[in-house]
């Protein structure tokens, strides 16, 4: 009887021996949880995959925008006291550090003009102003400047539909200027967000 209750447990006995024997293997794939190669997809290190460390790319002040290469966008909630436009012959997109880069020109009912370079990273939802309009048809880099988050206050609200619409639409595959410029021409924001489009 003893042989036979043996023979019944050997196969046990085996998985058993089988599953310690190769529970800390080599095979980081393979391994369980508690194994000294177990990787947790949320862990702080992953030795399967390099380093990626951000680094934006070099940026050149555009040339003051002219009015001929203005194109006005519509904003969401509009303030009727401001028109939009983005200068075509500054923006650009750097696939490298994932950055539009633009001239924005926000006229006013009256007349004024506020005018700035800007950088606009998707990834982060981020803008940071490289230059501002100096009243004198010049662009004149700040003394200091910085990455901030996008909101949605006042008449910088373009920032968010910016992001939110032509920039960084998800619906846009393999961004590039000409899709954007498409999409200040022809999109429509408002219509969008009202499920239009």
């Amino acid at each position: 009887m003893k042989l036979l209750k043996m023979i019944r447990l050997a196969p046990l006995l085996f998985v058993g021996l089988s599953a310690f024997c190769f529970a800390d293997n080599n095979d980081p794939l393979n391994a369980k949880k508690g194994d000294s190669n177990f990787y947790s997809p949320h862990g702080t290190t992953n030795p399967n995959v390099e380093d990626y460390v951000w680094e934006e790319q070099n940026t050149e002040i555009p040339p003051f925008p002219e009015d001929e290469s203005l194109i006005e966008f519509q904003v969401t909630r509009p303030n009727v006291a401001f028109s939009y436009f983005i200068d075509a012959n500054s923006l650009s997109y750097t696939k490298e550090d994932g950055i539009v880069r633009y001239t924005i020109v926000v006229k006013s009912k009256t007349g004024a003009k506020n005018v700035a370079f800007e950088g606009m990273r998707c990834s982060t939802k981020e803008f940071k102003t490289y230059a501002y309009g100096n009243g004198k048809g010049q662009l004149v880099k700040p003394r200091k400047f910085g990455w901030k988050p996008i909101s949605a206050n006042g008449y910088t609200r373009y920032r968010k539909d910016l992001s939110e619409f032509y920039f960084c639409n998800i619906h846009v595959l393999d961004l590039t200027v000409e899709k954007i410029i498409a999409e200040l021409k022809y999109g429509k924001a408002g219509g969008r967000e009202m499920g239009l489009r």
